[in-house]
Parts: C-alpha cells; sequence; structure tokens
C-alpha cells in the first residue's frame, strides 16, 4: 500500500510539474479565462443586487440568462483551452474553442444530475447518521457535524469518478449520460491517484484556510494569492493533462456500463 502510496504521488507530482511548465508558456490565455471567470461571478452577484426591486424583474431574469451562459460557456472554453495545449495544440481556429449548444446543455444537465444527487446522498446519510441519536449522539452534532462530513466525503468520491465528463462532451461530443458512464469507467482503478493529484492541489487552499484560522495573516494573504495567480489557472490544465494521460491506457468499451464499473 505505501508503495501505491509513493507511486501515485510520484504521478501526481509529474503532472502538476507538466501543468506548470505549460501554465508558464501560456500564462496570460489561462490566467485571463479565469480573470474573465472572476469577473463574471461577481459582475453577476453585483447585479443582482442592484436590480433585486420588483419592478426590475423583466431585466433581472434576461441578465440571470446572459451571465449563466457566460459563466459556464467560459468554463467549457477553458476546458477547451486546456485539452487542446495538454495535446500539444497551441493554435487553432477559434470555432474549436466555442462549445455547441448540445455541449452546452449537456454540461448545464450534468450539474444539475450532481446537484440531484447531491441531496439525495444527503438524505442516505442522514438515515445512516439517525442511530446514532439513541446512544446519545447530539442532534446539533449531527445535523451540522457528522452529517456534512459524512456527506461531503461520499460526494468527493462521486465527484472524483464522474469529473471527467466534461471532457467527453467536449472532445467527443457524447451525450451526458454516456460521458458519465464512460468518467466512471475511466476512473475505475485510478481513484487513488486522482485523489492524491486533487489533494496535492487542494493543499495550498488547505493552508490558507489554516493560515486564516490560527491568525497569521501575512501567510494566508500569501497563500491567497498562491491560489488566484497560480493554483485555480492550474487546475484545468492539471485534469486535461490527466485526461490525455489515462485515456491512453483506457482499455474498456466507448459505451460502457455504469454499474459493472462502479466498483
Amino acid at each position: 500500500m505505501l508503495e501505491f502510496l509513493k507511486e501515485s504521488t510520484f504521478k501526481a507530482n509529474d503532472v502538476i510539474v507538466r501543468g506548470l511548465h505549460i501554465l508558464k508558456r501560456h500564462y496570460i490565455s489561462i490566467a485571463g479565462l479565469c480573470f474573465l471567470l472572476f469577473m463574471t461571478n461577481n459582475l453577476s452577484t453585483f447585479l443582482a443586487g442592484y436590480f433585486d426591486a420588483p419592478a426590475l424583474g423583466f431585466v433581472k431574469y434576461p441578465l440571470f440568462i446572459l451571465f449563466v451562459t457566460l459563466f459556464f460557456g467560459l468554463q467549457l472554453v477553458l476546458i477547451k483551452r486546456a485539452v487542446l495545449l495538454a495535446k500539444g495544440i497551441e493554435r487553432t481556429e477559434l470555432k474549436n474553442y466555442i462549445p455547441t449548444l448540445k455541449q452546452f446543455v449537456n454540461f448545464l444537465l450534468g450539474l444539475v444530475i450532481y446537484s440531484f444527487l447531491s441531496g439525495v446522498v444527503y438524505l442516505l446519510c442522514s438515515v445512516l447518521a439517525w442511530p446514532l441519536l439513541y446512544i446519545g449522539v447530539n442532534m446539533e452534532t449531527i445535523s451540522y457535524e457528522i452529517n456534512p462530513l459524512l456527506t461531503g466525503f461520499v460526494m468527493m468520491l462521486i465527484l472524483i469518478r464522474i469529473s471527467f465528463f466534461p471532457f467527453f462532451i467536449l472532445v467527443n461530443n457524447f451525450n451526458i449520460f454516456r460521458a458519465g458512464r464512460l468518467s466512471v469507467a475511466f476512473t475505475k482503478g485510478n481513484v487513488i491517484d486522482l485523489l492524491v493529484l486533487m489533494f496535492s492541489l487542494a493543499s495550498t487552499y488547505i493552508l490558507q484556510l489554516t493560515f486564516e484560522y490560527l491568525g497569521y495573516s501575512l501567510l494566508a494573504t500569501l497563500s491567497s494569492v498562491l491560489n488566484t495567480f497560480i493554483v485555480i489557472p492550474l487546475v484545468s490544465l492539471v485534469l486535461a493533462i490527466a485526461y490525455t494521460d489515462m485515456i491512453q491506457e483506457y482499455k474498456g468499451s466507448d459505451n460502457p456500463e455504469l454499474f459493472k464499473n462502479i466498483i
């Protein structure tokens, strides 16, 4: 097990180093897209409060649709850019970066399904935690600590298994259900590798939260800067590199069954 963890750590380090190398050469385009996502999110929040009056509802809803389209559309453009860079394609036509309507709708449907799964998992974890009341565990402890922690752990595992569905939607133009099944089959046997990779990427954010909790404001600020300008732009590249590496090793069906690949 220790040797397997060492190998997983080595793979994660290799992917991150390759991602940093690509990010160094294409920082403006990757970080620029991340900046546009940040600005779109904050501008939509500001305008939502500004147009909160009922009389302005006719303006608010079209703006909501516009910002949803822009925000998620930019995310898909970022993923497409990252995949092309991971494949060594540095320049291509603009149309190759813009998702089609089918791809956009399937991506949104995937987010809706994930949100629905979150609710189902929360309810199931509530049922599983309910017997703790009979052994003296406080209801508030179950509701605000145990259940959220259990739900978060399960959803993290689910997220790892389905994390590549946007890539199958964008690269192969598959619908969400086929893309989801492929992501589950694709990640079978690679959960530890992906868990180590995601933990490595999240380590600076964990450090930031730790420094904020301990009151080390300078170190927290430095960690925040590192997250904003390096880690966040790096994430899409790292996932794209992991996708291109794993797709070369994948020997399964291009239309796999879901339940045969869950475990």
